[in-house]
């Protein structure tokens, strides 16, 4: 095998590396109340009042009985309230 194709392998080695280490993981799979409430510049009241009538879905936590909000809920209310701002 040619040196300079050892090489160019390496750096593709490299290179698929340094992409995955730049693809975003998720933060997290689920959010308290808190911080939903925070994150959308909302009253914690009002993001507990929207998970009680399943405005937004949530589930509660077996022991706790706090509701916990999924990253893909979040998501779709961003992306639902960004449109609505446009």
């Amino acid at each position: 095998m040619d040196p300079l194709d050892k090489i160019e392998q390496r750096l593709d080695r490299i290179e698929n590396l340094l992409e995955s280490l730049q693809t975003p993981e998720r933060e997290k799979y689920f959010y308290s109340t808190n911080e939903v409430a925070e994150r959308l510049d909302l009253s914690k009241w009002y993001v507990r009042r929207l998970c009680s009538t399943g405005e937004i879905l949530a589930e509660k936590h077996p022991e706790s009985g706090r509701f916990l909000i999924s990253a893909d809920e979040l998501e779709r209310i961003e992306s639902r309230r960004d449109a609505l701002d446009d």
